[in-house]
């Protein structure tokens, strides 16, 4: 936290403990969960924070409330009622148009991959619990860190999304990931890889708990936003062609930003499935 003359400050980090206060408070009023919303803030926020990578709370409060109502309900985030161990769950495909509401509804990016394969373990009502999303591998950056690795990258995939429900129980993507892991190896997939974000404050403990390895990293991280929330660049491809920033500015002026403040390189992960 800073305090300058101008009133308080916070640093847009996943352990300043005064944008938590806020978000939490926030989250309360508009009846959302804390950590989606959490999870919010810190991808929004760097588009308003400049190169130091603070923010006012006298703005911090009206943007987490815009963003909070963007956000379903409190509700509809929840598990059922007795879902107390992952084996109570059944594992299977997910449909393409149950998986792309999850993860444009849900998941943090709110960006579906449709190009993917999609795996799920639901509740005996029915209902997902958790959802993965295995897409092929056409990021170069991961093929050559498995390259330097010693692995092809020719039968490797990656773990394009995860989503966990609020209450779901403790190790459910571990016990999620083994599902999956097999599922591929059956599908002749040899290795997975996914990338994880430290700016989210996500540490890959799920990975490392399921015999996943860290790899290396992937310098340079920045956000891109359209029109005031951020797109990924994925999507931002889709919608406007292949260009750099500079080409998307010219195109697309005002509406198009990137954040500045210093972010944490991306990690990459890995499993050879045995």
């Amino acid at each position: 936290m800073e305090i300058a003359a101008n009133g308080l400050k916070c640093r847009v980090s996943p352990d300043d403990s005064l944008l938590l206060s806020q978000v939490e408070s926030t989250a309360r009023a508009a009846d959302r969960p804390v950590r989606p919303l959490h999870l919010q803030a810190l991808l929004q926020l760097p588009r308003i924070a400049g190169c130091e990578g603070v923010v006012q709370t006298s703005v911090l409060g009206p943007f987490l409330h815009e963003i909070a109502l963007e956000l379903p309900r409190r509700e509809e985030w929840l598990v059922p009622n007795g879902i107390s161990s992952p084996h109570s769950l059944r594992f299977d495909e997910v449909d393409a148009t149950i998986a792309r509401e999850i993860t444009e509804r849900f998941h943090y990016l709110r960006s579906a991959r449709n190009d993917g394969r999609a795996y799920g373990l639901f509740a005996h009502t029915g209902c997902p619990v958790a959802l993965c999303v295995v897409s092929p591998l056409d990021v170069p950056h991961i093929g050559n860190v498995l390259l330097v690795a010693g692995r092809s990258s020719k039968l490797a995939r990656v773990v394009s999304r995860v989503f966990v429900f609020e209450g779901a129980p403790r190790n459910l993507i571990s016990y999620l990931l083994a599902h999956v892991g097999r599922e591929e190896k059956r599908r002749g997939t040899t290795d997975l890889a996914t990338y994880v974000n430290p700016n989210m404050g996500f540490s890959g403990s799920s990975y490392k708990a399921s015999g996943w390895r860290l790899l290396g990293d992937e310098p340079g991280t920045a956000y891109r936003y359209l029109d005031g929330r951020y797109i990924t660049e994925r999507r931002l491809e889709e919608a406007f062609g292949r260009q750099d920033d500079a080409g998307y500015r010219r195109l697309l002026g005002a509406r198009f930003d990137v954040s500045c403040m210093p972010l944490k390189p991306l990690l990459v992960f890995h499993t050879e499935i045995r």
